[in-house]
């Protein structure tokens, strides 16, 4: 059997679902924000490169960063 949600439970689900959108200002829709992860390879003085890795925050319609 499913578990029956709460008031609670739903308008924490609620919450959550609002948190991960915003207005895309380039499109001026309201979008998805997705989490990706950004490597950027750099080349070292000796010639090796090292890859460089951060998680941010887009857009789902342009892929643009999100800047809160």
């Amino acid at each position: 059997m499913a578990k029956v949600q709460s008031f609670a439970d739903k308008a924490a689900k609620l919450a959550r679902k609002a948190e991960n959108t915003a207005i895309d200002p380039e499109t001026g829709k309201e979008t998805k924000l997705v989490y990706i992860r950004m490597v950027e390879s750099v080349k070292t003085e000796s010639g090796s490169y090292k890859f460089l890795s951060k998680n941010m925050r887009v857009y789902e319609s342009s892929y643009k960063q999100y800047k809160p």
